[in-house]
């Protein structure tokens, strides 16, 4: 009855949660087969987890994350000739396989996101997680400070820093104007 039960809550989640894995994974290794083996690497560790018992997972989304990133960083020791920056770099990625844009969408939309995902690519790595985290994943400074093992107040000025830095290297620096 209880593995009924857990089986039920890990079907759930991922439910909820896979895409955003998905798209976490993709967005670091610009690689669909990649971020799916990550994806399923991290699942399988948060099932292993979950049906070992012991501590309880207050935030199962942060948790995820927080596996993910491990998984990612563990990829890379093994790959050291790939980087963060291929993202950028790749001209043939498929912005609606992370950004889960519709179709249907203006073309100039996914022009904007993909501008948007290399520049975020550009920024000091502290802001690059943070920044993406809270508007491409829409978590809020507390999930992220329990995904990256930081404070809030630490996330919250990240976050500020960071929206600074992509406007200036987006070219969106408000200007004051002199009189």
């Amino acid at each position: 009855m209880e593995s009924d039960i857990l089986k039920n809550k890990f079907i759930r989640i991922y439910n909820g949660e896979s895409s955003s894995i998905f798209r976490f994974c993709f967005l670091r290794t610009s690689d669909k087969e990649v971020a799916i083996d990550l994806m399923q690497d991290t699942f399988m560790r948060f099932w292993n987890s979950l049906s070992r018992g012991g501590k309880e997972i207050r935030n199962e989304r942060a948790f995820l994350f927080a596996i993910a990133r491990n998984s990612i960083t563990d990829w890379y020791r093994k790959k050291r000739t790939l980087s963060l920056e291929s993202l950028a770099e790749n001209s043939e990625m498929d912005v609606e396989a992370f950004m889960n844009t519709p179709q249907k969408e203006e073309i100039e939309m996914a022009h904007e996101a993909k501008f948007l995902m290399e520049k975020i690519c550009e920024l000091d790595p502290l802001y690059q997680h943070v920044i993406y985290f809270r508007f491409v994943e829409g978590l809020g400074p507390k999930e992220i400070a329990e995904i990256l093992g930081e404070s809030m107040n630490v996330v919250s000025v990240r976050i500020h820093r960071g929206i600074k830095q992509l406007r200036s290297v987006a070219g969106y620096d408000e200007k004051k104007h002199e009189k």
